[in-house]
């Protein structure tokens, strides 16, 4: 459904008090709907007057944009038209809009701006892993490993979850055979883990484990 702005404002003018509107020659208009279908705002309907003939009718001409004269460009037969500019400058002028346009335009800016922010805050998000699944593998047995990895989150806002160790056999495990250790590092407040990766690596290597992967 067609929106009706008769009601708005232009600039905090009342946009019933400004006569800028297209008028169309009938006897001009061709019917070729280019002026309803370039026209964003919904000035224009179609009148079908029989099977082959149409004409162009403005049905909402408060819905036009001040200033605007798009259709009447390029209207092939000229048959739209619009008033003097003057009018609008009186109205510029009567009113002393710009004070508000400034405020109008600083609005814009800072939503620009905000919006650029969003922007590059949801970027580093999409550049940051809060969560890593990690697999290590080699000989486990009396290394303490998992003491290790407490102490290494302690007090801060890391967490190992899901920590899941695959031996062959519990005895292989104390006879010192070689296993692979899965588990999930996370961010408990949604920060980039990178940094304290580098430091479990650093962790693994010490204890002669080997990093198989991480996702």
């Amino acid at each position: 459904m067609a929106k009706d702005l008769s009601q708005s404002k232009w600039h905090g003018i009342p946009r019933q008090d400004i006569a800028w509107y297209p008028t169309v020659d009938a006897d001009a208009c061709i019917g070729c709907e280019l002026c309803y279908v370039t026209c964003g705002r919904e000035v224009y309907e179609i009148s079908l007057l029989d099977r082959d003939r149409r004409k162009a009718k403005v049905e909402r001409p408060y819905n036009c944009m001040v200033g605007c004269s798009t259709c009447a460009v390029v209207c092939p037969t000229q048959a739209i038209s619009f008033p003097s500019r003057d009018i609008v400058l009186q109205l510029e002028r009567e009113y002393k809009i710009f004070k508000l346009v400034h405020a109008e335009a600083k609005e814009k800016r800072d939503k620009a701006a905000s919006l650029v922010t969003r922007q590059e805050a949801e970027e580093k998000i999409a550049g940051t892993s809060s969560q890593v699944r990690v697999r290590i593998a080699g000989v486990f047995g009396e290394k303490r490993f998992l003491v290790k990895l407490q102490d290494l989150i302690k007090g801060r806002p890391y967490d190992i979850v899901d920590l899941q160790l695959h031996v062959p056999t519990l005895k292989g495990l104390l006879e010192n055979t070689p296993a692979y250790m899965d588990f999930g590092v996370v961010s408990t407040t949604q920060e980039d883990v990178t940094t304290f990766l580098n430091e479990l690596r650093a962790i693994v290597t010490e204890n002669d484990l080997v990093w198989v992967e991480q996702r």
